[in-house]
């Protein structure tokens, strides 16, 4: 194997974990080191860079270079062996800034109990939902909204809220007929008494007034040079089709299925463009209340989820061509599960302090003349309202929206 040490501020020499093959940049990594806290170098004090392999007939050196206590939070991450399904860790931080790092193993079912108690105390906590309340769900058939269901249909029975009554609403895109999770969105919401809705694929060419269905649309936006904005129309018909949903029900709560990494996601784009984003996880969006049960229960928590309660790990789609395009999209995904590897817990920090943030000034809204959606103002551009929604002025742009 590879030789290779850390040598700390301190003067301490600590032996490091290697594979044939490494780099350095994938040997630091390993050992929970991060390469631009380094410099590295093999014997006669050579310099190596990050992709340098790691030769075995060589020592190598890495050298740390920042004042932080990297030995010291490295020892947060040391392994513990464990036979359970799944071990729930959580970065805690104490009001003196120590750090510990708590553990919790869970088999299958006590994981189910940790997610259903999360997102009760998550509705309880921000009273995302009443008495009274008809939430309308927008529900694909998928891991996340089928897991958004059951949890709401297990609180709504556990509760002591009258009269509240969840509408299922699956909108019929391209695909759905044929697709195995159209089918298993109806099996769930009939197993958990869930009034559900098919929303035919013409109601989105009557919403924003298209001259050819938006399933259409979607395929021919991608040969085009706006084809990193299908996921974008595509997002944003499915939402406006079940607010005019809402309308006919005289609803105003949507509740969507938005777990900790697509929130977290979310955050890292608003933060680095400068675009505005309502709080967590409630937020108005013009005349609707948008409720997000899901925001502290991580992906894999969600899969351990609903395999629990449907007796089956939850099948993996092949996602549509325009899930990866744009690349910054995936990107700011990527980098939302790392940060939840390298600071188990820190949604909580972050989306309490956005809703601090977002608190201290009120979103204006704007209603899109086309497809009546509200389109938040957002301060960081300077162009002047046009009266159409983003989505609504590329589809004029393309011919696809009746004049």
């Amino acid at each position: 194997m590879p030789a290779l040490s850390l040598l700390d501020r301190r003067g301490g020499l600590h032996t490091l974990i290697t594979q044939p093959g490494d780099t350095v940049a994938s040997a630091l990594l390993r050992n929970f080191i991060p390469p631009t806290s380094v410099v590295t170098y093999c014997e006669q004090n050579k310099l190596v860079a990050d992709d340098h392999v790691l030769d075995p007939a060589q020592s190598y050196e890495a050298r740390l270079i920042e004042g932080y206590d990297l030995v010291g939070i490295r020892r947060l991450f040391e392994s513990r062996d464990s036979s359970a399904s799944y071990i729930r860790r959580r970065l805690s931080v104490a009001d003196t800034g120590m750090l510990s790092m708590e553990r919790t193993p869970l088999d299958l079912p006590s994981a189910a109990v940790h997610v259903e108690a999360t997102v009760r105390e998550t509705i309880g906590e921000f009273g995302l939902v009443q008495g009274g309340d008809r939430l309308v769900l927008g529900l694909s058939g998928g891991v996340d909204s089928g897991s958004l269901l059951m949890l709401l249909a297990a609180y709504r029975d556990a509760a002591e809220l009258p009269n509240v009554e969840i509408e299922a609403a699956t909108f019929q895109d391209f695909d759905s007929k044929w697709s195995e999770t159209f089918d298993s969105a109806a099996r769930l919401a009939e197993k958990h008494k869930v009034r559900h809705h098919v929303l035919e694929a013409g109601l989105a060419e009557e919403v924003f007034h298209l001259n050819r269905p938006m399933a259409q649309i979607l395929m021919l936006l991608m040969e085009t040079e706006d084809a990193h904005l299908a996921m974008y129309a595509d997002h944003h018909s499915t939402r406006r089709v079940l607010e005019v949903y809402a309308d006919r029900l005289g609803a105003r709560k949507i509740a969507l299925g938005l777990h900790t990494t697509d929130l977290l996601a979310g955050l890292l784009n608003s933060y680095t463009t400068g675009f505005d984003v309502g709080p967590i996880p409630q937020r108005t969006v013009g005349p609707y209340e948008y409720i997000l049960p899901l925001a502290f229960v991580p992906k894999r928590e969600l899969h351990l989820y609903y395999t629990h309660f449907t007796g089956h790990a939850p099948k993996q789609t092949t996602p549509n061509q325009w899930e990866f395009n744009p690349g910054d999209r995936n990107f700011h995904y990527f980098l939302a599960d790392q940060l939840q590897w390298s600071w188990p817990g820190i949604e909580t920090w972050m989306f309490t302090a956005h809703a601090l943030q977002a608190s201290k000034h009120t979103m204006a809204f704007a209603a899109c003349e086309n497809c009546g959606g509200s389109m938040a103002q957002q301060s960081v551009t300077d162009a002047a309202w046009s009266g159409v929604c983003d989505v609504c002025a590329l589809l004029d742009r393309h011919g696809w929206i009746h004049s």
